[in-house]
């Protein structure tokens, strides 16, 4: 399992301040910020190998710092963001691609591969999927998006904010995709489909509060400042149905629990214990192998296009 961590992102003055100090993320993460992580959310959750519940206690476990404020998926050097001192290094991709050439010789042989991420470290597993397929020689990989959802446009107004991501940080969407890079063909929106479609053999799921606290802050404010109406925990958990029934849920699998908490796979209470509908999110997921993705709760299908 290579497992993306998030933190936020830098793209304004608020936005790089918030991502610098993140506990376990930013620009200040150290050796010892991340003693301090193994020490607690290390042994946590997804990462609990004396659960047995949990369906990658057995697995070996990369972790990925993230301290680029990219969404792991940048690829510009030297750049300027409005109202922040210096030069910003978002090389959050190229990280990965170096990554991969450091671990993918000695796991060639692995039984199965799987990419996951928290907020921003799920984003980053859109983005960073087909390189990871790729390191691994075109095999199936499992990927889990843990609270980073892309909401559609119709619902909730983002496409200013991805413009603004895009360029910031030279986000490397993938060139066989040109609607990923463009918002008015729905742009992020399209990563799903594009991954699920280019790569059939790959197992896809995703995991998100429905009424994800900082997800509703995030959307808010920037949909807001694209001209929309604003975010509330009523019309994220709808988008969340919206982006399930119509658009993903035919090949990704979904677990939207009732709860304002943010991210849940590195938390025991979250990932292990806590039961939606009878289920656990690791139980959840430990279907991801099923021939139909599975929907918690019950999922009302659109029919394809």
């Amino acid at each position: 399992m290579i497992y993306l961590q998030g933190g936020g992102a830098c793209y304004d003055a608020k936005s790089c301040e918030e991502n610098a100090n993140a506990p376990i993320a930013g620009e200040r993460f150290s050796q010892e910020k991340f003693k301090q992580w193994v020490a607690t959310l290390g042994n946590q959750g997804i990462f609990n190998t004396k659960n047995p519940s949990n369906p990658v206690a057995g697995w070996n476990h990369i972790y990925v710092p993230y301290c680029t404020g990219d969404l792991h998926g940048g690829y510009r050097e030297n750049a300027r963001v409005p109202g922040v001192p210096g030069k910003q290094q978002f090389l959050g991709y190229r990280n990965i691609q170096r990554i991969l050439q450091l671990v993918s010789p000695h796991f060639r042989d692995a039984s199965d591969v799987a990419l996951v991420g928290a907020s921003a470290g799920g984003f980053g597993v859109l983005v960073n999927y087909p390189q990871v397929v790729e390191a691994f020689g075109g095999r199936s990989v499992a990927a889990l998006v843990d609270s980073a959802p892309v909401l559609p446009e119709s619902a909730i107004k983002t496409s200013c904010f991805e413009r603004k991501l895009t360029a910031t940080f030279d986000l490397q969407l993938p060139e066989r995709c040109p609607d990923c890079a463009d918002p008015s063909k729905g742009g992020f929106l399209n990563l799903y489909n594009y991954l699920s479609h280019t790569y059939p053999h790959g197992r896809y799921a995703f995991a998100s509060a429905d009424a994800d606290l900082a997800g509703v802050i995030l959307y808010d404010k920037e949909s807001r400042s694209c001209g929309g109406s604003g975010v509330n925990i009523f019309n994220y958990r709808l988008s969340l149905y919206v982006l399930r029934d119509k658009h993903i849920g035919h090949d990704w699998a979904t677990f939207l629990p009732g709860g304002l908490q943010h991210t849940m796979t590195q938390s025991d209470a979250l990932f292990l214990e806590r039961k939606f509908r009878g289920v656990s999110a690791a139980e959840w997921l430990s279907r991801i192998n099923d021939k139909t993705p599975s929907h918690v709760p019950a999922a009302r299908l659109h029919s394809r296009d």
